[in-house]
């Protein structure tokens, strides 16, 4: 644990370089839509803001994991991640409000980061007074000073800041409480509602932003098309990092983990299915979810295999199998998708995994995760 406090230390000194730091992950960019309303710079924030949001719930997850089973080098690299989405963030917002207001907001959000790390960790540790400090510093400085950096630029009401900014505090404490406790049913499920909340706080802010920046931002950010292609990125982004939690658990022989991980990526495949369904017709939207668990069990196995052979079989019916007949499905859509360098980049995860390579492991499952969001985003420009 020494460690990963160190790691923390580290991280909240990096607040300082945030406004000059570039952004380091390729978001994908839209094809042109048959969706006017979720082809624009107004949808576009909505989706990234939602993103970039959303990816924190689960880089604050993936650092829960790997505080409770005390894999600090998996921890610095998610540390790493966890920088690395606040130096995203200021991206976005310092293209809205400027580079100052978008500092100061950054370096609140970033604060609130490490008091959730000093919870974390307070709380694996056994360390109830550590633990109600932490909360106190997300409660008295976090929330307040982000509802004002909300509130100032963006014209959101500080009532509406605080509720959005306490529903967070609340569900990420709850999930790392999870944790602590060794519930991992309670874990993920309390994971994908705190997801939900981010990703919808997300929606909100970026809805804030175009109505006060219309010039920078035309389009509607709150028209059903920008909504839908926000949500169905969300639940693809998700689903790479819910898939990514339950292989490592598999690959770790952590079955109760790798089962209850494996039942909240099904209950995504089936919001998947859901938001699809509304895009391209019912038909659709089941087939897309029975061919998206089709390629995730076929990952499980290759993850859990024990043997060269049982790795070799799991390798071949994701190849042969699962992967081209996702394609097909989305060909049969009109989506063109590289759906195979996507399957590629998750193996390359899976890998990193087993092999404990946590220099790079937090980075992978980020790109991974971006590549299957670029899915989405064809799906909304082929959509009709």
């Amino acid at each position: 644990m020494d460690r990963m406090l160190k790691v923390l230390a580290a991280y909240a000194a990096g607040v300082v370089c945030l406004a000059g730091c570039a952004s380091t992950i390729a978001l994908p960019t839209t094809s042109a839509s048959s969706v006017p309303s979720a082809n624009s710079p107004a949808a576009d924030v909505r989706a990234r803001m939602a993103l970039v949001m959303g990816e924190q719930t689960y880089v604050v997850a993936k650092l829960t994991v790997a505080a409770a089973i005390g894999r600090k080098d998996e921890f610095g690299s998610y540390a790493d991640l966890l920088a690395a989405n606040g130096v995203e963030l200021n991206g976005v917002l310092s293209k809205a409000v400027g580079e100052t207001a978008g500092q100061r907001f950054v370096q609140s959000w970033t604060r609130g980061n490490s008091f959730f790390v000093d919870y974390m960790v307070a709380v694996t540790t056994r360390q109830q007074d550590l633990a109600d400090a932490a909360m106190m510093n997300l409660n008295t400085e976090y929330v307040p000073q982000m509802a004002q950096s909300l509130s100032t630029p963006l014209n959101i009401s500080t009532s509406s800041a605080n509720r959005m900014l306490t529903d967070q505090v609340t569900t990420i404490k709850q999930f790392i409480d999870d944790a602590a406790a060794g519930t991992p049913s309670a874990f993920y499920a309390d994971v994908r509602a705190a997801y939900a909340k981010s990703t919808a706080m997300g929606g909100s802010i970026a809805e804030a932003t175009v109505w006060k920046f219309p010039d920078k931002y035309p389009g509607d950010a709150t028209a059903q098309g920008s909504k839908t292609r926000a949500q169905l990125d969300a639940l693809l982004q998700e689903h790479a990092f819910l898939l990514s939690m339950t292989t490592d658990a598999a690959s770790s022989g952590a079955t109760a983990e790798a089962g209850a991980a494996t039942s909240s990526l099904q209950a995504n495949a089936q919001d998947l299915s859901h938001a699809i369904a509304s895009i391209f017709g019912s038909q659709a939207g089941t087939r897309a979810a029975q061919l998206w668990s089709d390629q995730d069990k076929s990952f499980v196995a290759y993850a859990s295999a024990a043997d060269d052979t049982t790795k070799s079989t799991a390798l071949n019916a994701l190849n042969q199998t699962s992967t081209p007949a996702l394609t097909e499905f989305l060909n049969g859509l009109h989506v063109t998708a590289d759906v195979a360098s996507v399957a590629h980049q998750t193996i390359g995860v899976i890998d990193d995994q087993r092999a404990k390579s946590y220099s790079v492991l937090a980075a992978e499952d980020r790109q991974s995760a971006a590549l299957l969001v670029s899915i989405g985003d064809v799906m909304m420009g082929a959509s009709g």
